[in-house]
């Protein structure tokens, strides 16, 4: 394969990692292939969303006077711990705020607040107790146990219902105790269900009009862990869907960096329904302000005989999407996080990332630290690349003369060159298969990179404040732009024509830094550290065989000039 070949197929492996790249940051925003399925219309299709207007039902009037009565009935309770402040609601046992202490996460001064729904119905953790009746007007009595658990209790229909909201050991975690009890004289069968909601709007999620590789950090999507499986459901553009999945042991939503949660405790759930409802702005628009996630754990229907009780734990947890604080939490939460094809790789390289920021605590400085590490224990294979490329440097002599003898016969040309990298040991493709072998250790460090909560706003220093997000003055795209320019120059350019080395000296680094300028700083800032360190390589390897000239002797490298030349040329006299 000759050196313009090798370019050529690099450039060609370039644009399908490209178009593979773009394809898959374009699932993650939810253009699901698949028709989308409309749930059947419920009650929240006729109420107010959690940011538009209410739609008109014939019951409207009633609804808005209901609201308000409850409005005035409802009393809260705080459940506070070291990282989070949950209130919650005697209007249905569930959860009206969550807020993380974490000053990092703040939004506009304020803790952040993963409750992103405002009615009663959509709240999170909400129960619905199939079988037992809970009339809409229901008011919970409501008891503080201590500063971290409340109880809940509700009597009428015949049963009994207790919850206990409590804190978790571990951070983030909020645990949820319904017990159930028969006060009848008949058996009866009863069901637990428990939902939690998101909402997002689309402007929310939207990033800028460039965006392949650059998620928003409010990109959502419904969870459900069955099986060994895990099933991430984004939304669809324009209509909703429901999904039901067997076996379950997790549900909830998640968007880049939070996760809202909900686990089984003892018992898988029988099965979860994920559903995303659109909802308009505005009466008569055509296209959805936003979507309603709601995500349900349906646990397995039980038959109580009288004066019988039954009961189901479950853990929420609700928070960053931290690789120690999921593992913490067990229950497979760890599965939360997306890493990818590769997750394998990727989770090495998250922990990694972690250790190396526990010596020099600065989350820029790890992943300088890394992208070093990555380039050590990658130099076995890269070293055959840049020989080559060295020995290509060498022969530059006589493939200036192949081209002067044969001119525009392609056919000849390319004898005449593979007889000449065979006599000089040159194998073109030991520089291709190297690069290709490294492709999933740079995605897996993309994926790493791209959704580490760590990263969430933290600093690296100067102008670089917040690592997961876009560079604000474009200069280290640009920078690493300049840097790649400079690599095209010092790569051997021994076959090419000029047209075609002018455009991958230019081409490829606008390309790059056009990307760049979308993407968070911390990929841009591992970028720039990998060409950096390219450039520092190749110039030591070359410098190395230089002042070493035995180690291109092992190589099979010559200064003869082979017999196809001497033959093509007085061929090419006649």
């Amino acid at each position: 394969m000759s050196e313009g070949k090798q370019s050529r197929v690099f450039l060609a492996v370039a644009v399908a990692a490209a178009a593979a790249f773009a394809v898959m940051m374009f699932m993650r925003k939810g253009e699901d292939a698949r028709p989308a399925r409309a749930p059947a219309p419920t009650a929240q299709q006729a109420t107010q969303n959690s940011h538009g207007p209410q739609a008109p039902v014939s019951t409207a009037e009633q609804r808005r006077v209901l609201r308000a009565q409850r409005a005035a009935a409802e009393r809260t309770l705080r459940i506070e711990t070291p990282e989070y402040i949950a209130t919650v609601t005697n209007l249905n046992a569930s959860v009206r705020h969550f807020e993380m202490k974490n000053r990092r996460y703040d939004e506009h001064g304020r803790h952040r607040d993963l409750v992103t729904t405002q009615l009663e119905e959509y709240l999170p953790l909400r129960t619905e107790l199939g079988g037992v009746n809970v009339p809409e007007d229901a008011i919970w009595q409501m008891q503080a146990l201590s500063p971290q658990a409340v109880l809940f209790t509700y009597e009428g229909g015949g049963f009994r219902v207790e919850r206990k909201l409590e804190a978790g050991r571990g951070p983030y975690q909020l645990w949820s105790t319904i017990r159930i009890t028969n006060l009848g004289e008949h058996a009866r069968p009863v069901r637990v269900n428990l939902s939690t909601h998101h909402y997002v709007r689309n402007a929310e999620e939207s990033t800028s009009f460039i965006n392949v590789g650059n998620r928003s950090p409010a990109l959502s999507r419904g969870l459900c862990r069955h099986g060994d499986s895990i099933a991430r459901e984004p939304h669809d553009k324009s209509s909703g869907f429901a999904h039901r999945y067997h076996d379950v042991t997790f549900a909830g939503v998640d968007n880049t960096y939070f996760a809202n949660v909900m686990a089984t405790e003892g018992t898988v759930a029988e099965s979860c329904r994920i559903v995303t409802d659109p909802r308009m702005a505005h009466v008569g628009d055509e296209d959805p302000d936003g979507f309603l996630f709601s995500s349900s754990l349906i646990y397995p229907r039980v038959t109580l005989a009288p004066r019988e009780s039954t009961t189901v734990r479950s853990l929420a947890y609700m928070g960053p999407k931290t690789p120690d604080t999921l593992s913490a939490a067990g229950h497979h939460l760890n599965d939360v996080v997306d890493l990818g094809w590769f997750a394998m790789i990727a989770n090495v390289l998250v922990k990694l990332l972690s250790i190396i920021h526990g010596f020099v605590g600065n989350w820029g400085l790890a992943i300088i630290v890394l992208t070093l590490l990555v380039k050590l224990i990658l130099f076995p294979l890269t070293l055959p690349q840049v020989k080559s490329m060295a020995k290509m440097r060498a022969l530059k002599p006589e493939m200036d003369r192949i081209n002067a003898l044969y001119g525009d016969d392609r056919e000849k040309k390319a004898a005449a060159t593979m007889e000449l990298h065979r006599k000089n040991g040159v194998n073109p493709v030991a520089g291709c298969l190297p690069q290709l072998l490294q492709l999933p250790i740079w995605w897996a460090l993309y994926a790493s990179l791209s959704s580490n909560i760590e990263l969430f706003r933290a600093p690296f220093g100067g102008w670089l404040q917040d690592l997961s997000a876009p560079d604000p003055y474009f200069i280290m795209p640009l920078l690493l732009g300049a840097l790649m320019v400079v690599q095209q120059r010092i790569t051997p350019q021994t076959t090419m024509d000029p047209v075609q080395a002018k455009m991958m000296m230019y081409m490829m680094p606008v390309m790059i830094t056009v990307l760049m300028l979308f993407l968070p700083q911390g990929l841009t800032l591992y970028m720039f550290t990998n060409s950096a360190l390219g450039i520092a390589q190749q110039r030591f390897i070359e410098y190395r065989l230089k002042n070493h000239p035995e180690l291109m002797a092992q190589q099979g490298a010559t200064s003869n000039a082979p017999p196809a030349i001497q033959s093509g040329g007085s061929s090419a006299k006649k």
